[in-house]
C-alpha cells in the first residue's frame, strides 16, 4: 500500500513538473522546478558572436545559446534600436528595450509561470509588457500578473490560460552610466489540468493492479 501511495504521488508530481528527475542532477530553474521537468522550457541568451544578428536601423535579433523547448527554432530575443552590441557578449546603452518571443507547449493548460533573469541590470515592473497568441486567444482572452523576483534583475509572469506563444517586453535604463545587459535567462512551466493529473493517477493504479494480477498468476503456476 505504501508503494502504491508513493507511486501515485510521484506520478502527480511528474505531471505538475515538480522536480522528480531523481539521479539526473538537472539544474534548478529560476522557478520552483528543475530545468527539463515535464511542462518546462528553458532558454538562455549570452549575446556571443554567431547568435546575434544586426538589423540595419532596427536593432538586433538574438538566438538563445542554451534552449530546451518544443519549438526552439522560433525562440528569439529582439533588441530595439538604442541598445548597442559590443561584438562580444554585452548590450550597452542608456536605454535597452528587449522583446522575448517564447513558444511553448501547445496544450491549453490552466496557467503558465515564466521567470526572467537579466543579470545585474535593474528592470522596473512598470516597464514590463506581456502579450499572448495561440489557441485563438485575443487580447481580452487572457490575464497575467507580474511577480516579484529575488532581486532587481529578476521578475516573473503568471499568465492564464497558458498561451501557445507569449511575448514579454521590458526596458532597462542607465542613469549615471550606460546600462549593460550581459545575459537573459528564462524558465517557464505549464500546469496541467486536474483531469490530466487524474488520468495519470488512474493509469498508475491500473499498472499496479495489472502487476498484482500477474504476480498472482505466477504464484498459482508455481504451486501447480
Amino acid at each position: 500500500m505504501k508503494k502504491l501511495i508513493l507511486l501515485f504521488i510521484l506520478t502527480i508530481a511528474s505531471c505538475l513538473g515538480v522536480g522528480t528527475n531523481v539521479g539526473l542532477a538537472l539544474p534548478t530553474s529560476l522557478g520552483w522546478w528543475n530545468e527539463g521537468d515535464i511542462g518546462s522550457t528553458h532558454q538562455r541568451w549570452d549575446f556571443t558572436p554567431g547568435y546575434i544578428t544586426a538589423i540595419p536601423g532596427d536593432g538586433y535579433t538574438a538566438d538563445p545559446e542554451s534552449v530546451f523547448n518544443p519549438d526552439e527554432g522560433f525562440v528569439v530575443a529582439t533588441i530595439s534600436p538604442g541598445g548597442g552590441w559590443d561584438g562580444s557578449s554585452n548590450i550597452i546603452s542608456y536605454w535597452i528595450y528587449v522583446s522575448l518571443e517564447i513558444p511553448n507547449y501547445d496544450t491549453l493548460n490552466p496557467y503558465k509561470e515564466i521567470w526572467v533573469d537579466i543579470g545585474n541590470t535593474v528592470v522596473a515592473s512598470s516597464s514590463i509588457a506581456v502579450s499572448a497568441v495561440g489557441h485563438g486567444l485575443k487580447s481580452g482572452d487572457y490575464s497575467y500578473e507580474i511577480l516579484s523576483g529575488r532581486g532587481v534583475a529578476e521578475f516573473g509572469v503568471k499568465i492564464w490560460p497558458n498561451p501557445e506563444v507569449e511575448k514579454i517586453g521590458f526596458m532597462i535604463l542607465g542613469t549615471s552610466a550606460p546600462a549593460v545587459l550581459d545575459y537573459i535567462h528564462v524558465d517557464t512551466i505549464c500546469t496541467p489540468e486536474p483531469a490530466t493529473i487524474a488520468l495519470f493517477g488512474l493509469g498508475a493504479l491500473s499498472l499496479i493492479r495489472r502487476k498484482k494480477t500477474i504476480n498472482k498468476i505466477n504464484e498459482i503456476v508455481k504451486g501447480a
